[in-house]
């Protein structure tokens, strides 16, 4: 089911600076982090339907106990993964990954 997923070549920076901040912060915070990641791409690649609409064909969910957002779309059987953002940044950001090609 994972080969469904296409990320953005972003996503891997998106992950990285999460990533380091919450490792920064306690030990294994990180890895838990991570963990809540892979699990939300795992159930986007299961059921992408039944998240809601963030705009356009734009979908997004939020990680359980971090405020993270992941956005993505799906285009017949591929889901493409658009970003994993903080939940405070600017929208902008979000619509201008959306639009790249």
């Amino acid at each position: 089911m994972a080969d469904r997923l296409r990320f953005h070549p972003l996503v891997a920076a998106d992950l990285s600076e999460a990533l380091q901040w919450y490792d920064e912060i306690s030990i294994g915070l990180g890895n838990r982090f991570r963990e809540s990641v892979d699990a939300r791409f795992d159930e986007i690649a299961k059921h992408p339907e039944q998240f809601a609409l963030a705009y356009d064909d734009v979908r997004f969910t939020r990680l359980r106990s971090f405020p993270y957002i992941i956005l993505f779309r799906e285009r017949g059987i591929v889901v493409h993964l658009l970003g994993v953002f903080h939940g405070a940044s600017d929208p902008e950001k979000w619509r201008e990954r959306s639009t790249a090609p």
